[in-house]
């Protein structure tokens, strides 16, 4: 045997004694490591845009019309299921490559498809009715409404003019008292709604963000069990052929 070749061997067996000590069960401390680093980025993920949204419900609520509010629900729920995506982009796009890259520095085989992320179920966001006031609380304030009208009444003697104003001032001060009814009325109904409005999108919000919490931790719970025994299966495959190279090449070196 050529001085050479027997340098090959030697060097081959250096390599196949340090992939065998690489396959002695730190995968496991290593996918746990890469399971924990996504838990942390995608519970970041999900605060900070569960945080942008209830911002953007505050805006909307307080800018937004009757028919503004009504479109609040659906805009909610799909702002809910961006959530959900950005997270299956984050699981499939940054943990997969990287338990890709932990089978990959021990030469393991695995499929093409592998590892098989396990899908995330739809997020359910409760329902956010349209506020619309109770009629009772509605003839409470009516109640409150007609003595806030009543004070145009109240100032026209200290004018000099009788409280009804004579025949002339009647309408003048029923118009008033009408209309000031009206619009105490209706800015009070206008701010029951919206406030009923704001606390069931954020509770909706809130409620949306710790199923999606619980449903990365199933995945990813998911994922440590299937993807750890089919490493461990494939460790041992890469164990057998890298001993029974081992095996093969003993001979040579001996007689070198």
């Amino acid at each position: 045997m050529t001085d050479r070749y027997a340098d090959a061997v030697r060097a081959r067996r250096a390599e196949l004694r340090a992939e065998r000590a690489a396959l002695g069960g730190a995968h496991r401390a290593e996918l746990r490591t890469e399971l924990a680093l996504a838990r942390l980025a995608v519970a970041e993920l999900v605060a900070v845009a569960a945080r942008q949204l209830v911002r953007e419900v505050r805006e909307r609520v307080a800018a937004a019309d009757r028919t503004g509010r009504a479109r609040l629900p659906a805009d909610v729920e799909r702002a809910v299921h961006a959530i959900a995506a950005a997270v299956d982009d984050h699981l499939t796009g940054e943990l997969a490559p990287a338990l890709c890259r932990v089978a990959g520095s021990r030469g393991l085989t695995l499929p093409p498809e592998w590892p098989a992320v396990p899908p995330g179920r739809p997020p359910v966001v409760d329902p956010i009715a349209p506020a619309r006031t109770p009629l009772l609380v509605g003839a409470l304030e009516g109640l409150t409404a007609w003595r806030t009208a009543l004070l145009p009444l109240a100032a026209l003697p200290l004018l000099g003019l009788p409280v009804l104003g004579g025949p002339a001032l009647a309408p003048l001060a029923i118009g008033t008292a009408v209309t000031a009814l009206v619009l105490a009325v209706r800015h009070r109904r206008v701010l029951a709604e919206r406030a009923a409005l704001l606390r069931a999108a954020e509770e909706a919000v809130a409620a949306a963000r710790a199923l999606l919490d619980a449903d990365v931790s199933r995945r990813l719970l998911e994922l440590e069990r299937s993807v750890g025994a089919e490493l461990d299966e494939a460790v041992a495959r890469r164990r057998v052929g890298v001993e029974a190279e081992l095996r093969e090449l003993a001979p040579v070196v001996a007689d070198a």
